[in-house]
């Protein structure tokens, strides 16, 4: 079995995304870590996203031990939507003042038959997973729009 190193040193990289900026949400692990170790090593900057400071911060440590470059950003994406509306704003400062990619990958997904559901997990699951993207596109896309460019990517499962 491939370590986590060994499967994302053989992800694709694209020219097309040379020095161009990324914020990936959830980024601190899994697929959202894979995304954004694919676009740093695409020459795209990066921000990371994660709730956890120092598994975020691991990931940026990681980005430029292989000569990418990424920032840190954490915030909970399940909070008030002004405090997503924050989160752009400094993800937008640490690049610099521009957002190209947004790829909305942050998400929750509680386990068990939905009658066992509470609603505090299915409000979670709303305010991570449907509100937060839908904040960011308002905060991030506009900008986009005025430039005439850039690309927005929500995942989902």
């Amino acid at each position: 079995m491939q370590s986590n190193e060994q499967t994302v040193a053989t992800l694709p990289r694209d020219a097309r995304l040379e020095g161009r900026t990324a914020v990936v949400t959830g980024s601190s692990s899994g697929i959202g870590e894979a995304i954004a170790r694919v676009l740093a090593s695409s020459g795209a900057e990066v921000v990371v996203h994660g709730r956890d400071a120092a598994r975020t911060e691991a990931v940026v440590a990681a980005i430029r031990a292989d000569g990418g470059t990424a920032h840190a950003v954490t915030a909970d994406l399940g909070a008030s939507p002004d405090a997503v509306r924050d989160f752009a704003r400094e993800a937008t400062a640490a690049l610099g003042g521009r957002v190209d990619v947004l790829v909305n990958n942050a998400g929750v997904y509680p386990a068990g038959p939905t009658a066992a559901t509470s609603d505090a997990e299915l409000e979670a699951v709303w305010a991570l997973n449907i509100r937060a993207p839908h904040v960011l596109v308002g905060a991030l896309a506009p900008a986009m729009a005025e430039r005439g460019s850039g690309a927005i990517v929500t995942v989902g499962s």
